[in-house]
């Protein structure tokens, strides 16, 4: 189920659709799949930064992965802005 989320609370104000997609992808913890110039911009902002990621090797040689993270005060803010209300968690229980 989707919610919709109140244009007032929605997280990342000002920021473009992919950016957006790339930032709740790594407040999930997941890796973001967006270009480099999105990863530059959110970087550029210090929305997020770069935890170095991992050096790889296969029969090409070898090859970085790269992984970011939120600084913590961007994490709370990002939770916050993403959290359920009580309205919505009280609509939500009877559904488990």
């Amino acid at each position: 189920m989707t919610r919709k989320l109140d244009p007032d609370r929605r997280p990342h104000p000002g920021r473009t659709l992919a950016q957006r997609n790339a930032l709740d992808a790594i407040g999930c913890g997941e890796p973001p799949r967006c270009s480099p110039k999105t990863i530059r911009a959110l970087l550029d902002a210090g929305l997020i930064v770069d935890t170095g990621g991992e050096v790889r090797c296969d029969a090409l040689g070898s090859y970085r992965i790269p992984s970011y993270a939120m600084p913590i005060p961007v994490h709370m803010q990002w939770c916050s802005a993403i959290a359920a209300t009580d309205e919505e968690m009280a609509s939500l229980e009877g559904l488990v």
